[in-house]
């Protein structure tokens, strides 16, 4: 099943961002698998159904590396609380006592889980610290032959205090205020020199990847500046050729302008020495069906100029709507009249009427 149906059917209150960090985990740590799995509350006396990511996550000890079985509860209130982690080892291994990191039950305290923020903490930062914490100092060690294997019991939390802090059937983790040396490293065989070893071993790894990743980081950038260093020399081409176009396009826009005004200065002159004439005399009937003809189709457009206006002081209450339907018959009345005289002009001239304009 896929993470976001597992999510879906969980109540989580921020979905979204636990799906995403979730599918980012396992995208990173391919050994993970998603799953539900039942978390007994003890603060709500109450078990809960929550997301747990099941396997392994690797850690380099002396030069080699190991999978260490872990199992990562995700409350439902994440990411506002941080995320539980237990060590599961398997048959052929236990957990060691005493551990600076990991209780009895095999829950992980650590410094990333302490100071825990939804802002910017996330699980692919919380398994690398993972590594390093377990690669100083593994939690797990071979289980010898004589010592019976207690398969480990499903775990419960209170809060995220539980989670991060203290459990209260466990002593209180170390404060994380100051580093202090880890004296409980008991490694059979072991010198200060393996340790030393080991450490040095540890940073260098972490040195190598983060300079690769810088390098890959700056290789990408500089790959990217050349290609808009390109495009940016193209674009100062193709905007010299535009200026060059846009200054031709503007000196015929001056040129057509100038005549432009030319003509109309020359058309204002001849309009001024003409005589003002009226509107009313523009059209004259050559005979006086067309002037009849005339007089009746404005009178025609002026009565539907005049009902719209009624109607419009219908819709804004300035007339009552007995006195809009009265004018309104009285209109349409005078308007069917002239339309039908109209009718009979056209009907008694054969052809179209004639208009001249003087």
């Amino acid at each position: 099943m896929s993470v976001q149906s597992l999510v879906n059917q969980l109540p989580y209150r921020d979905r979204h961002r636990t799906t995403k960090d979730t599918t980012t985990l396992l995208q990173i740590y391919r050994s993970l698998s998603p799953s539900a799995s039942e978390l007994f509350s003890m603060q709500t006396g109450s078990s809960d159904m929550l997301l747990t990511l099941n396997g392994t996550v690797a850690m380099f000890f002396k030069g080699s590396q190991y999978n260490i079985p872990v199992d990562i509860y995700l409350p439902l209130d994440y990411p506002s609380r941080p995320p539980l982690v237990y060590v599961r080892p398997t048959a052929t291994m236990a957990l060691k006592e005493g551990h600076r990191h990991v209780d009895r039950e095999g829950l992980v305290y650590m410094p990333y889980l302490h100071e825990w923020s939804k802002h910017s903490h996330n699980l692919v930062t919380m398994c690398q610290h993972l590594s390093q914490i377990f690669g100083q100092d593994p939690p797990v060690f071979a289980r010898p032959a004589s010592q019976p294997f207690h398969p480990p019991q499903p775990p419960s939390y209170q809060s995220v205090a539980g989670s991060s802090s203290n459990p209260p059937s466990n002593p209180p983790p170390p404060s994380y205020s100051t580093l202090e040396r880890d004296t409980s490293f008991k490694a059979s065989g072991s010198t200060d020199l393996e340790k030393l070893t080991v450490k040095i071993q540890n940073e260098l790894q972490e040195f190598y990847n983060d300079a690769r990743s810088d390098i890959s980081a700056d290789l990408k950038l500089q790959a990217a500046l050349s290609q808009s260093q390109e495009e940016i020399a193209q674009t100062h081409m193709n905007l010299r050729r535009l200026k060059v176009d846009l200054a031709a396009a503007i000196e015929d826009t001056n040129s057509k302008t100038a005549e432009l005004k030319a003509v109309a200065e020359q058309k204002t002159s001849e309009l001024a020495d003409k005589e003002k004439m009226d509107p009313d005399t523009l059209i004259v009937g050559i005979d006086p069906n067309s002037a009849k003809m005339a007089e009746l189709c404005a009178r025609i457009a002026a009565i539907d100029d005049t009902m719209y206006y009624c109607d419009r002081a219908l819709t804004n209450g300035t007339v009552s709507l007995d006195e809009m339907l009265k004018e309104s018959r009285k209109l349409a009345r005078k308007q069917f009249l002239a339309k039908a005289h109209v009718k009979k002009i056209v009907e008694g001239v054969s052809g179209q009427s004639n208009y001249c304009v003087r």
